[in-house]
C-alpha cells in the first residue's frame, strides 16, 4: 500500500461503557483466533498508518479482548494474564504489531488493578473500556515532589498504542533504593510526537510523549517495589492469582508471546508460500530439497520449544500463587532468562526461514519480510533483550548481588 491512507477515527468508548460480561477462556480464545483473517488483511494498513488501524481497535475493544484481565469489579472478562499471552501469540501470528499492543492494553488494564481502590474508580469512572499506555524510553525527566503530590515534565518514548490511549504509564526511577514508581498520568496532561519511524514494529504507533507539567495526586503513584514483590494493593481487592507475583517475571512474558507469535507467522507463511515455489537453477520443487525440509522444521521445532517454555512457567506461576509462595530472587531470575531464550529461539527461527525466503522475501508486498522486521525491532525491548536477564541470572546463581531491580 502505498501513499496517504485515509484514518476513520472510531469512538473512544463503545455505546455501553459500563457494561460487562465474564467470558469463558475457551470462547475468549475463540473470538481472538476468530479475528486472525481479518488482521492479516488489514497489516499493511497498519504499517501504512503506522498505528492499529481504527476498524480493528473497534472490533477488539467491542469483543471485550482488552478486558480479558481487567478486573472483574471493574468489567473484567473474569480471566488473568495467562489469556493474555494467548492474545499475544494468536494476533501476533496475524500481524505482530497488533499482537503486540492488544496484548499491551489488556496487560495495562490489569496493572491498574495494582493501584488502591480510589485510583481504580477514578480510572474506570465514566467508562470500563478505558486503555493506557507505557513510555518506557526516558528522554528527558524532571520530577518534583510537593506535599501534596509530584509535579511531572519530560519527554519520554516507546509509547506503544498511545494514539489510542486514554491514560499514560510512566516510570520514575529511585536511585537511591535501585526501585522505581509507576506513575499515572491522564490524556488531557500529555502531548503526542510522532517522531515513530523505525525499521519494523511500525504499526505499534509507538510515539513520543511530551510533558510540560502535570501534577500527580499520591493516589495515581505506585512503589514499584510492591509490584516486584507481589504485595500491591490490588492483591487484596482482586481474586487475580498474578496480583499474588512479582511482576516483571510474568510481565515480560506478554512481549515475549508478541515475538513467538510473529515468528510462528513466519513459519505458517513459509509453509504456505513453499508449496508455490520452485528453485531457480534446477527446476525442482523448493518442498522438495531436503536442506529446505530441515530448515522449516528446525524453525517450527524452536517455536514449540518456546511455547513450552512458556506452559511451564504459567504452570509455575499458579503453583506460586496458590501455595502464597515468595519465590526467591534466583527463581525470578530463572524465569526471566527462560523468558530471554523464548525470544531468541524465536529469533533463530525467524532468521533461519527468511534467509531461504528467496529473493521476492524482500518486497514489500510480501509479508515475509514485514514479520521478519516486526520479530528483530521488538527483539529490541529492554524487558527482553538476553544479555542484561541472562547476566543477572549468572550473578545470582554464582551469589553475586542483583544489579538490577527488574526481577
Amino acid at each position: 500500500m502505498s501513499g496517504k491512507v485515509a484514518i476513520k477515527e472510531m469512538p473512544q468508548t463503545v455505546d455501553s461503557p459500563k457494561d460487562a460480561e465474564l467470558v469463558s477462556r475457551e470462547e475468549m480464545i475463540r473470538r481472538i483466533k476468530s479475528f486472525q483473517p481479518v488482521v492479516r488483511e488489514r497489516a499493511e494498513e497498519a504499517e501504512s498508518l503506522r498505528r492499529m488501524p481504527p476498524d480493528t481497535f473497534h472490533d477488539l475493544r467491542k469483543a471485550k479482548i482488552f478486558r480479558t484481565a481487567q478486573p472483574v469489579a471493574y468489567g473484567g472478562a473474569g480471566l488473568d494474564m495467562d489469556t493474555v499471552y494467548e492474545i499475544a501469540f494468536e494476533l501476533a501470528r496475524a500481524d505482530p504489531s497488533t499482537g503486540w499492543n492488544a496484548a499491551f492494553y489488556a496487560l495495562h488494564a490489569h496493572q491498574v488493578g495494582m493501584f488502591g481502590r480510589e485510583t481504580q474508580e477514578e480510572y474506570w469512572a465514566d467508562s470500563y473500556d478505558v486503555m493506557m499506555a507505557t513510555a518506557s524510553g526516558v528522554v528527558k525527566a524532571e520530577f518534583e515532589d510537593t506535599p501534596k503530590g509530584v509535579r511531572v515534565s519530560g519527554a519520554w518514548d516507546f509509547a506503544s498504542g498511545i494514539d489510542q490511549a486514554d491514560w499514560l504509564q510512566l516510570n520514575r526511577p529511585i536511585p537511591s533504593n535501585t526501585s522505581a514508581e509507576q506513575l499515572l498520568i491522564p490524556k488531557k496532561d500529555f502531548k503526542i510526537v510522532d517522531n515513530w519511524h523505525t525499521a519494523g514494529a511500525r504499526a505499534t504507533g509507538s510515539k513520543r510523549v511530551v510533558i510540560e507539567e502535570a501534577f500527580v495526586p499520591p493516589h495515581r503513584v505506585l512503589d514499584a517495589a510492591l509490584m516486584s514483590n507481589g504485595h500491591t494493593p490490588g492483591r487484596d481487592l482482586h481474586p487475580s492469582r498474578y496480583y499474588k507475583l512479582p511482576i516483571f517475571p510474568w510481565m515480560s512474558y506478554v512481549i515475549a508471546s508478541a515475538i513467538m507469535g510473529a515468528a510462528q507467522g513466519m513459519v505458517d507463511l513459509f509453509t504456505e508460500q513453499a508449496g508455490r515455489r520452485r528453485e531457480m537453477t534446477t527446476g525442482e520443487r523448493f518442498v522438495e530439497r531436503a536442506a529446505n525440509q530441515l530448515r522449516v522444521a528446525e524453525a517450527s521445532a524452536e517455536m514449540n520449544a518456546a511455547r513450552q517454555i512458556l506452559f511451564g512457567d504459567i504452570k509455575l506461576f499458579h503453583e506460586w500463587a496458590d501455595a502464597n509462595y515468595e519465590p526467591t530472587l534466583l527463581e525470578r531470575a530463572t524465569v526471566r532468562r527462560n523468558t530471554g531464550y523464548c525470544v531468541k529461539l524465536s529469533l533463530q527461527a525467524a532468521y533461519r526461514l527468511f534467509e531461504v525466503g528467496g529473493a521476492h522475501a524482500i518486497y514489500n508486498v510480501n509479508a515475509m519480510q514485514r514479520f521478519y522486521r516486526d520479530v528483530s525491532t521488538m527483539s529490541h525491548s529492554i524487558a527482553v533483550v538476553w544479555d542484561p536477564i541472562w547476566e543477572q541470572y549468572g550473578r545470582l546463581l554464582w551469589g553475586l548481588p542483583q544489579s538490577s531491580y527488574i526481577l
